[in-house]
């Protein structure tokens, strides 16, 4: 397996252990060339940094020049990401019934909530910065994709109350904590809908009244994944609690009006991790229901800052 390959993101930049230097990803259990979201997660990254600091704080001309190096490389991506991985042609990325995204031991067939929100919200930013650069042939060549792809998003996952878990997955009901991550994204940086206002708001009150409510009596967070009849996914990560994934969709319901509901789904893993769990400075990347926690240290907890975030926006509109 090569570690790091061509118009690909890599997992990381090395680790001390070995040759950061020299040898680039030093994640090995699996490609990571193919996960659906980590090369999806850069194009959004390019357009965050690009709203929220370039255009803010750098001169006209030297933030010109940083879009368009932001643009030539999100544009490989999404080519390559269409090319490899959209199989039945309908403007829409499948998984391959492996673990190929940040779920890592969690397998997702055909198009995923998780995965496809996050494409959907790639291609609104790739959209965004042809528009801002003033290339109409590949803005309107994005833009005919994007809705193609909404169409099939909608129609392959929406059930009325919230998005499939995935498209063929013997637990494709599952209510993923999760699902919405490209849209929660979008919600982020005031971006267009990439579905109805209507859909997200009853994605958010089936998370919070099943993976947060109907778990851990309320008080631990929302769980990954959980069925709608109350019973908690048996896979690995699907009965894990992110406290990353719990702030992200904490602030999401905070920038969609659900105020209380946002901060009581936060308070859940703060209370564990902080009050309960003596972890104040070691925030781990998941906690379990019984007593056991995984990965101190973690990364992903700094979603926290969206809370923040959703807070300011509010504020200013």
């Amino acid at each position: 397996m090569e570690i790091k390959t061509k118009y690909h993101i890599p997992h990381d930049l090395g680790q001390p252990y070995a040759e950061p230097w020299v040898q680039t990803n030093s994640y090995i259990l699996h490609d990571t060339a193919v996960w659906r979201d980590l090369n999806l997660k850069f194009v959004l990254a390019c357009w965050r940094d690009y709203k929220l600091i370039v255009e803010k704080y750098f001169k006209p001309k030297d933030a010109e020049e940083i879009l368009q190096y932001f643009y030539k490389e999100s544009e490989i991506i999404v080519r390559n990401a269409l090319e490899e991985w959209d199989a039945d042609g309908d403007g829409m990325i499948e998984n391959s019934g492996t673990a190929d995204q940040t779920y890592d031991v969690w397998t997702m067939t055909g198009t995923s909530a998780y995965c496809g929100s996050l494409w959907l919200a790639a291609l609104s930013s790739i959209l965004s910065m042809a528009k801002k650069l003033g290339n109409t042939d590949a803005e309107q060549h994005f833009a005919d994709l994007l809705d193609k792809a909404k169409n099939a998003f909608v129609k392959k996952l929406w059930n009325g109350k919230y998005f499939d878990f995935d498209e063929f997955s013997p637990n494709q009901k599952l209510i993923m904590a999760d699902q919405l991550c490209g849209v929660w994204f979008q919600t982020m940086m005031n971006g267009e809908d990439l579905i109805s206002e209507a859909q997200v708001l009853s994605t958010l009150e089936t998370i919070y009244s099943h993976n947060v409510k109907m778990f851990a009596s309320g008080d631990m967070g929302p769980v990954n994944g959980m069925f709608k009849d109350g019973e908690v996914d048996s896979t690995m990560q699907g009965e894990e609690v992110w406290t990353g994934t719990a702030y992200s969709v904490a602030s999401f319901m905070i920038a969609k009006g659900k105020q209380r509901d946002g901060f009581d789904t936060a308070r859940g893993i703060y209370e564990t991790c902080w009050d309960r769990g003596g972890l104040q400075y070691q925030t781990p990347e998941a906690v379990y229901e019984e007593k056991h926690y995984r990965a101190i240290g973690y990364m992903r907890p700094l979603a926290i800052w969206a809370m923040q975030h959703a807070l300011d926006m509010k504020t200013k509109h």
